[in-house]
């Protein structure tokens, strides 16, 4: 089977292709200048550079090498939405009547796409292992005002997602520090600590009807050494819905620094 990916920033797009390549698909990638890692060019068997906006080259390429199935995985930097640089007509077409937010870009881009015959995929279809799951996936059991304060997190974090705002909450003794906008998890959990200092609790959810063919939450290794630094109690994410790059890894290393990392589900 031949799969294209559009590869956004960061690891997400190298462990889908790692992952897509065990499963014996043939990977045509498509790496957007300053955005994409230059590792992928290890991981897939065709890459093509372009700038991001370029939405017509895009589609030749993925006509000449008879795409149909395609992936978007990874993200791309805010201020390119905003900025708009060298986006040609096409792309600024499509999106003339979406708002600024991520997920209305780019639900705008795969609805061109796919009415140019194209078929996206969940993106999360070869990442199930790194996936959160339900319960303190490491060895760092919360004692129990951990617990009461999670309880009370889940509450807020269930609504807060629903606002698509951002999917990253950070709270202590009860109290809402911080929540995400466009700026990330790792700078969201920065202000937190100015404000607070150590023990908060990070919340990591996706809002109900989270488009997972392109807009999956992440957590990786650099946002756990940020938490180790900050000495964050706790890292709760929403079971089945956020990937966690380098699991093995990451599970070790909460350990190592005894910050509990568990698989939550939104309440009502």
């Amino acid at each position: 089977m031949k799969i294209g990916l559009l590869a956004g920033n960061r690891n997400l797009p190298l462990l889908f292709a790692s992952q897509a390549k065990k499963n014996d698909l043939e990977i045509v990638g498509i790496c957007f200048k300053g955005e994409t890692n230059p590792e992928i060019v290890k991981l897939v068997d065709k890459s093509y550079w372009v700038d991001v906006g370029r939405l017509e080259e895009v589609v030749d390429i993925f006509k000449k090498e008879n795409i149909k199935d395609c992936v978007m995985v990874g993200q791309i930097s805010p201020w390119r939405i905003f900025r708009r640089r060298r986006w040609d007509d096409s792309i600024l077409e499509v999106v003339k009547e979406a708002d600024f937010r991520p997920h209305s870009i780019f639900s705008k881009i795969i609805y061109a796409l796919e009415k140019e015959g194209f078929r996206f995929l969940d993106s999360t279809y070869y990442l199930k292992d790194s996936l959160a799951h339900r319960g303190v996936m490491n060895k760092i059991e919360p004692g129990r005002e951990v617990f009461s304060q999670i309880e009370w997190g889940l509450k807020i974090v269930s609504k807060y997602v629903e606002l698509d705002v951002g999917q990253t909450l950070v709270v202590k003794n009860k109290a809402v520090v911080a929540i995400e906008a466009l700026e990330g998890t790792d700078s969201t959990i920065r202000r937190a600590y100015k404000i607070a200092g150590k023990g908060c609790l990070v919340f990591k959810f996706s809002k109900k009807d989270q488009d997972l063919r392109f807009d999956v939450p992440v957590v990786g290794i650099d946002t756990l050494h940020l938490l180790r630094r900050i000495r964050a109690k706790a890292l709760i994410l929403e079971e089945g819905r956020v990937i966690i790059l380098d699991k093995k890894k990451f599970l070790n290393l909460a350990d190592r620094w005894e910050i509990s990392i568990i698989g939550e589900r939104k309440v009502n």
